[in-house]
């Protein structure tokens, strides 16, 4: 699947560029609510190279993943995911193929879990 541009939403309240600059104030969670989400290439079948870049602290990482892959629908075959270590908590970056309903819905129940007291 070849990457035809991209539509660049959010997550949280505010529309984020697609820059690196993000990096520095995207942050879910006890952080400054923000962060990137890409849907690159859409093909005929309705998937798309769906990917998401955001801060999660030491805390939030691993219940943000097991939210993950407890979600309903399975994690797909083509998925990457990398969480580099950056200022007290860790950059996390979420690539995957499937549908864009598919991607944001797993994600926004991970971001949910985190919001729920602990």
């Amino acid at each position: 699947m070849e990457e035809r541009g991209e539509l660049v939403k959010s997550v949280g309240n505010t529309w984020q560029e697609p820059q690196s600059s993000v990096k520095e104030n995207a942050r879910i969670g006890s952080g400054t609510v923000g962060g990137t989400i890409r849907f690159l290439g859409y093909d005929y079948s309705g998937t798309a190279i769906n990917q998401v870049d955001m801060w999660l602290s030491h805390e939030e990482l691993p219940v943000f993943i097991q939210a993950l892959v407890t979600h309903p629908m399975p994690l797909p075959a083509d998925y990457l995911q990398t969480a580099e270590p950056h200022e007290n908590g860790f950059w996390v970056r979420i690539r995957s193929h499937e549908s864009p309903e598919i991607f944001v819905s797993r994600l926004s129940s991970a971001i949910g879990c985190l919001e729920q007291p602990a």
